[in-house]
């Protein structure tokens, strides 16, 4: 091969095959995180299901978007999204600077 060319020979990293067979180690199923939330409308998906669940869980104090965002695990941005998409629904109403569950 010339200096110019580059083929397989630059190529350094992961060369060695994999082994054939049985498996070296059993993959074990990761465990769930968090459950899936059940659905309350077919309008709603899975992630805006997650955050309506969450803002059940707060009760009758409701929560502000920061408190959904550490108890759901989305940004913002998207739980705001979400609760807008709640509120449409006729589910989540804001009060203030907090939101509550309608229903």
């Amino acid at each position: 091969m010339s200096k110019r060319q580059k083929g397989r020979r630059h190529r350094r990293v992961n060369r060695t095959p994999r082994p054939m067979g049985a498996a070296s180690r059993p993959y074990a199923p990761r465990p769930e995180a968090r459950p899936e939330p059940q659905r309350v409308l077919p309008a709603l998906g899975r992630h805006e299901a997650r955050t309506w669940d969450g803002l059940q869980a707060c009760g009758d104090g409701g929560a502000s978007v920061d408190e959904l965002c550490a108890s759901v695990g989305y940004q913002s941005r998207t739980i705001l999204k979400h609760v807008q998409g709640l509120a449409g629904h006729g589910l989540a109403e804001l009060r203030g600077d907090r939101w509550y569950a309608s229903r």
